[in-house]
């Protein structure tokens, strides 16, 4: 019998099969892990490491918030609610924003850890495609490397305030940094 996290993981690939994000060649579900593993290193909980692993399925597959809970249960379903966007908002960078003012409210660290590993690995991704692009990276992702840097350092000084996972903030710091230059402004 498979435990939950491994039916979420088969889940989780069953429902990004075949999907790549639009900016890179990168498989969605290796993201996915990626944001798993990061908060596997941050609490032994499983509901949030469930919820991290499937963070993104409801903008980004068919499935929505009752097959998760159907699946997986109601915490972990509203969990994935918490972690996920307003994509009725169409504008990236106005659900951006919109995002930075619903976690400011939050309250729930592993939450937020959940989503600074999301952002880090996000960050990763891109860095590593503006390495290889350079400023061409920018309109071919449709938003400026300035809109970036004030959603990437404005979610870092919001999750900085809540006291996240020590490792996970000095990591995204550092990928801030290196990317955007000081994160000592305050962007929010």
């Amino acid at each position: 019998m498979y435990s939950t996290f491994e039916r979420a993981h088969l889940f989780m690939l069953k429902a990004y099969k075949g999907k790549k994000f639009k900016y890179t060649n990168i498989e969605k579900s290796f993201h996915a892990v990626s944001v798993a593993l990061m908060i596997r290193e941050t609490t032994t909980i499983d509901d949030y490491i469930i919820a991290a692993l499937l963070h993104n399925i409801i903008t980004d597959t068919d499935y929505g918030y009752e097959e998760i809970e159907e699946q997986f249960g109601t915490i972990v379903a509203d969990i994935v609610n918490d972690v996920t966007e307003d994509m009725s908002i169409a504008k990236w960078f106005e659900r951006k924003k919109d995002f930075m003012k619903r976690i400011k409210k939050e309250q729930d660290v592993n939450i937020l850890n959940i989503i600074t590993a999301d952002r880090i690995h996000n960050l990763l991704m891109l860095y590593e495609d503006y390495k290889k692009m350079g400023d061409k990276l920018w309109k071919s992702i449709g938003r400026t490397k300035e809109e970036n840097a004030y959603v990437y350092r404005g979610t870092y000084h919001i999750v900085k305030e809540k006291n996240i996972n020590p490792y996970l903030l000095r990591r995204y710091g550092i990928l801030i940094k290196d990317f955007f230059g000081d994160i000592d402004e305050e962007d929010v």
